[in-house]
């Protein structure tokens, strides 16, 4: 390699025939505005993040009213049956760990049956979710003090009304507010800049100290030209971005450090500009000359880098005549190759991983989402049936209390290997959490989705496990529903014929479990009748729960 062919040794001599050529003024104008730039692109970044994240948190405090309204609903609430209530209370806060505690209070506002404190009533009648419960309004309080346990929570409530449907008190369950934060913090994309929780009134994170200072986010309704920037609690210059959740009552804010969105760019970039700026005002022959044997595989290198960055890593590595490359660029070019066939592989093995569930090989809730949607689609589109099997392992705490967990993995290894075997290579198995699976069939309508089930039902059935010379039954429940023309249920087809499968499994475990029941709407309709009074408006039911 001749020392004089280096991109370092011209760049080194330019520098030093233009050092003396004045143009810092122009320079500091072009960096402010790369820096304004900068700073604009990463509030843009982060305002989208802090969108998914809202949706998230939405979509999480929906689902645990969702839970409470569900047990509100329940026979043993609406008949005051005290033992049953107890029973199922226990069952819920087992499968329901986010939930602290549930309690039922009855029409005078007087806790009758509270699991923290099973002895003696406590007067709530004060409280703005008795109020709302009374007016018949499900309630998501702010965070309140628990009397009982004197924790930060947040309460989750649902009037109850009795057979007559005269409101007949309310079922509320407490979740510590530490749950919330926890699963805030968790959607964060990279290791830093978790998003949080502010108090709207105050401006004050949740669960902060007494003397906390408020986050000086401007108001959400003022037009405020640039990035906001200020100094965060441990007095960082950051970037935050805020937006509001639960009607208004918390901003869900973001804040990214100003330095680490810079990085490195006053230093370099104010190196680089004063290069490229004095080359190009003094030196353009030898510009042009650079350019030429510069620009051209860089910017076939940078298309690359672009599709890359567009989600396609399997485009092949840019065709160049390395033999008149600067040694640097001929070195850069085969590394970039190099580095982009790693990329692919990896991010190929990643969204394979992403997308299934480690324990069982099935995908994940997270493919659900997204596959599911897309084949209840296609299938509405083209006027074809679809139906969806919803599945749970009967006595699956009882497996796992008596044999142990080990064995539970390998009863839901082996529930899910009958699966794979039953279904056709067109349907789409996914393990919904826990014990609780999920089957969409394609061009299936109920009929045949009953028999899928019932093979399934039976093949399971006859599963042989045993351990420590002990043989261990594994049956399970299935519900089964077929896609509606036009749904009542969720935000959209899936989430209706989720929700649907969903509660045909809720009465199939009910029913004795270890059998299969379809949902049928007339009845269903026929017994919202005659549990609600005339002219009331009839209740749907629940979305999906995360396990039963």
């Amino acid at each position: 390699m001749r020392p004089g062919r280096t991109i370092k040794a011209q760049l080194r001599l330019y520098s030093l025939l233009l050092i003396l050529l004045p143009l810092s003024l122009p320079l500091a104008a072009f960096y402010g505005v790369l820096r304004s730039e900068g700073l604009r692109k990463a509030q843009g970044e982060m305002q989208a993040e802090l969108r998914h994240h809202r949706y998230d948190v939405e979509r999480w405090l929906g689902y645990r009213l969702a839970d409470v309204v569900h047990v509100s609903r329940t026979a043993a609430v609406r008949t005051v049956d005290l033992p049953a209530m107890k029973r199922d209370f226990h069952a819920f806060l087992d499968a329901h760990g986010d939930f602290r505690s549930l309690v039922y209070v009855d029409a005078a506002g007087r806790t009758v049956l509270d699991l923290d404190m099973p002895e003696g009533g406590v007067d709530l009648s004060d409280r703005e979710y008795f109020l709302r419960a009374r007016q018949g309004q499900p309630f998501i309080s702010r965070v309140l003090t628990g009397r009982t346990s004197g924790k930060d929570i947040v309460i989750f409530s649902s009037p109850v009304l009795n057979q007559q449907g005269n409101f007949a008190g309310l079922v509320f369950g407490a979740v510590r507010i530490d749950a919330l934060l926890e699963m805030v913090s968790s959607l964060r994309r990279t290791p830093v800049d978790p998003s949080f929780l502010v108090d709207a009134a105050s401006g004050v994170p949740l669960l902060a100290p007494d003397d906390a200072q408020p986050i000086p986010l401007p108001p959400l309704d003022m037009l405020v030209d640039g990035p906001d920037i200020y100094r965060n609690r441990v007095g960082v210059e950051v970037l935050g971005v805020g937006l509001s959740l639960k009607n208004g009552e918390w901003l869900l804010v973001q804040e990214r450090a100003v330095a680490d969105i810079l990085g490195d760019m006053h230093r370099l970039l104010l190196l680089l500009l004063a290069v490229s700026g004095l080359t190009i005002a003094g030196l353009t022959p030898f510009l042009l000359r650079l350019a030429q044997r510069v620009t051209g595989p860089v910017e076939r290198i940078s298309a690359m880098s672009e599709q890359i960055m567009a989600g396609e890593y399997g485009s092949a590595c840019p065709s160049l005549d390395v033999a008149g490359l600067p040694p640097e660029l001929e070195r850069l070019h085969r590394n970039y190759c190099r580095m982009s066939e790693r990329i692919s592989t990896h991010v190929s093995e990643l969204e394979r991983l992403s997308g299934t569930d480690e324990l069982t090989g099935l995908a994940n809730r997270r493919l659900l989402a997204d596959a599911g949607a897309r084949i209840v689609s296609i299938c509405r589109r083209a006027g074809q049936p679809c139906a969806c099997l919803m599945l749970d392992l009967d006595h699956f705490k009882h497996i796992n209390d008596v044999h142990g967990h080990a064995t539970g993995d390998e009863v839901l290894r082996r529930l899910a290997a009958a699966i794979m075997a039953t279904v056709r290579s067109s349907d789409f198995a996914v393990r919904m959490g826990g014990e609780e699976f999920a089957i969409l069939a394609p061009n299936t309508d109920a009929p045949h989705a009953m028999s899928l089930a019932e093979r399934l039902r039976r093949t399971v059935e006859r599963i042989d496990l045993r351990k420590a010379g002990m043989s261990v039954p594994v049956t399970i429940s299935v519900g089964v529903a077929g896609m509606t023309v036009a749904p009542r249920y969720g935000a959209g087809p899936l989430e209706d014929l989720l929700a649907r499968a969903d509660h045909a499994l809720y009465r199939a475990k009910q029913a004795g479990r270890n059998r299969v029941v379809l949902w049928d709407d007339v009845d269903h309709a026929m017994v919202e009748a005659q549990e609600a009074p005339d002219g009331e408006e009839q209740a749907q039911a629940p979305p999906v729960c995360a396990g039963r």
